[in-house]
C-alpha cells in the first residue's frame, strides 16, 4: 500500500499490483498457488484514515475508497507509524458447504481480527499487516478453519523518481471445497502454508519509465484425514514458483502510457508423484498495454499478448494461448463507480488426485458497481465469469457468480453489513458441478 500525507494525517492510495484470483476466494473460487507477480492493479482493502477537513474529491476517486472524515477510523499514532486495529464478526448460511451436486447446508460463524501498521515517513514507507480469519461450523465442526496471514511491504526512495520496493508474506490458508484441486472423500479442508517475497526497482516521473521485479512463492501442503479413517498425503503438491518481470512504459500524451511487459516463471514441484510424473514447467507472458493514470473519470489499464507454459517432461502437453486482461474504473457519477477486471493465468495441478491433469488455464472476468445511497450507506453488486481449461485431461469448467451487499457505517468505529452470493460451477467432469447460495450478516469495528 502507498501512503500519502495530507494535513499530517495518512491516507491510503491504490496499490500497484496484486492477483485478481485472491479477491475471488470469498465467493468460493479455487485457492491455489498461481503466478505471484500479476499485471493487475487493485484497490486496497485495509482501513482508511480520515483526510484533512475540506479535501476535495478528484475525478479518479472511487465511491468505496473516498475519504469520509466523519466515519473513517482515526487510528493510534506510534511515533512515525499509525496503527489501525479492526475486527469483524459475521454469521453466514451456506447452502452447500461441501460444494457437491447433493447440497448439505450449515450455519457458519466467522471472526476476523486484523490490523494495519502504516508508516508516515516523508519519503519512504514501511508497513505491516495482519489478519486471522476464523470459521466455526454449527453442525460440522470438523470443517472449522483457522487461517492467518502476516505481511510487510516497504519502499526506499533513491531519487525523486526512482525507488526500491519489497514485500513479504507468511500465511496459513485452506483450500475451499469448490477448488478443482481439492481431493475427494476428505474429512476436513486441506491446509497449506504459503511463503512469498518480492523485490523490485522502479524509475518513474519521466517520459520513459520502467520497473523490474523478482519474486519467490513457496507453498507447503499438509496431509488431510479421509472420511472413514486414514490420511491422504499432500506433499506431492508442494511447489516453489520463482518469477521475474520487466515493464517499460512510454507516455504517449499526458496521463496515457503505452507499455510492454514481459515475465517468466519457473514452477518447481518438490517431489515426484507415484508413477514418476513431475509437473515442473516454465511460464512466459508478454503483453502490450495502455495505462490511464487515476486522474480521470475512466482510468486503469488494458493489455493483450500471449502466455505460454512449457513442461519439463515432453510427454506433458505445453500450451500457448492469447493473453488479454486489465483493470478499468469508471466513475459514472460521484455516487457510482463501476469496476471491470480480467485475468488469464495458469494454475498448478494437485498430483495426488489425478482429475486436474497437468493444471489448467484459468480465465476470469468480473464486473462490479458501488453506489453511495447515503453518506454512510454503501451498496455493491457484482458478477463474475470464470473458465478453467484443463491440460492433459478431457475437462472444462465454467463458473458463474453473482453477489449483492451493503455496508452501513454507524460511526467511525462501528459498521454493519450484509450480502447474498450465488455461485455455480458447471463441469464436464462427472460429480464436479455444484451450486452454492451464501447469505452473510456482518458486524465490524475499527479504530
Amino acid at each position: 500500500m502507498l501512503l500519502r500525507i495530507s494535513g499530517r494525517r495518512p491516507q491510503l492510495r491504490p496499490a500497484a499490483i496484486c492477483s485478481l484470483a485472491v479477491a475471488l476466494l470469498s465467493s468460493g473460487a479455487a485457492a491455489q498457488t498461481t503466478e505471484p507477480l500479476m499485471p493487475v492493479p487493485y484497490a486496497p482493502s485495509g482501513p482508511q484514515a480520515p483526510a484533512a477537513p475540506g479535501q476535495s474529491v478528484y475525478a479518479g476517486q472511487t465511491v468505496a475508497h473516498r475519504p469520509r472524515p466523519e466515519y473513517d477510523p482515526i487510528g493510534m499514532r506510534l511515533g512515525d507509524f499509525f496503527w489501525f486495529p479492526r475486527a469483524e464478526l459475521n454469521e453466514a448460511y451456506n447452502s452447500n458447504i461441501f460444494a457437491t451436486p447433493k447440497p448439505i447446508y450449515d450455519l457458519i460463524t466467522g471472526f476476523q481480527p486484523g490490523f494495519d501498521l502504516l508508516s508516515s515517513f516523508p519519503r519512504n514507507e514501511l508497513n505491516l499487516h495482519g489478519s486471522a480469519p476464523l470459521q466455526f461450523y454449527a453442525d460440522h465442526p470438523a470443517q472449522n478453519t483457522q487461517d492467518g496471514a502476516v505481511s510487510t511491504d516497504g519502499r526506499l526512495a533513491i531519487t525523486a523518481g526512482s525507488s526500491l520496493f519489497a514485500n513479504a508474506q507468511v500465511a496459513h490458508q485452506h483450500l475451499s471445497y469448490g477448488s478443482p484441486n481439492t481431493p475427494g472423500n476428505i474429512a476436513q479442508p486441506v491446509t497449506y502454508n504459503d511463503y512469498r517475497t518480492s523485490l523490485g526497482y522502479t524509475e518513474q516521473g519521466r517520459r520513459f519509465s520502467y520497473q523490474a521485479e523478482l519474486g519467490v512463492d513457496a507453498t507447503q501442503y499438509n496431509a488431510v484425514p479421509l472420511v472413514g479413517g486414514g490420511i491422504l498425503p499432500q506433499s506431492s503438491n508442494n511447489t516453489t514458483i520463482s518469477q521475474a518481470a520487466l515493464r517499460g512504459s512510454y507516455e504517449l500524451v499526458p496521463d496515457y502510457l503505452g507499455y510492454v511487459r514481459a515475465s517468466g516463471g519457473l514452477y518447481d514441484y518438490w517431489r515426484t508423484v507415484p508413477g514418476g510424473v513431475r509437473f515442473n514447467s516454465t511460464v512466459y507472458r508478454v503483453d502490450l498495454g495502455l495505462q490511464i493514470l487515476p486522474r480521470h473519470i475512466i482510468y486503469g489499464e488494458v493489455y493483450v499478448g500471449f502466455l505460454t507454459q512449457n513442461f519439463a517432461l515432453s510427454s506433458l502437453p505445453s500450451t500457448t494461448a492469447p493473453d488479454a486482461g486489465g483493470h478499468l474504473v469508471w466513475n459514472i457519477t460521484r455516487l457510482t463507480t463501476l469496476n471491470f477486471n480480467g485475468l488469464r493465468t495458469f494454475v498448478t495441478a494437485n498430483p495426488s488426485i489425478g482429475v486436474t491433469g497437468a493444471g489448467y488455464l484459468q480465465s476470469i472476468f468480473t464486473a462490479s458497481a458501488d453506489h453511495e445511497l447515503l453518506r454512510n450507506l454503501l451498496l455493491n453488486i457484482s458478477g463474475s465469469l470464470e473458465n478453467d481449461n484443463f491440460q492433459g485431461v478431457s475437462r472444462t469448467d465454467n463458473v458463474f457468480g453473482a453477489d449483492a451487499g451493503f455496508k452501513y457505517l454507524v460511526n467511525r468505529n462501528l459498521f454493519l453489513g450484509g450480502s447474498y452470493a450465488w455461485l455455480r460451477r458447471s463441469s464436464t467432469l462427472s460429480g464436479a458441478s455444484y451450486t452454492q447460495n451464501i447469505v452473510t450478516l456482518r458486524l465490524g469495528t475499527q479504530f
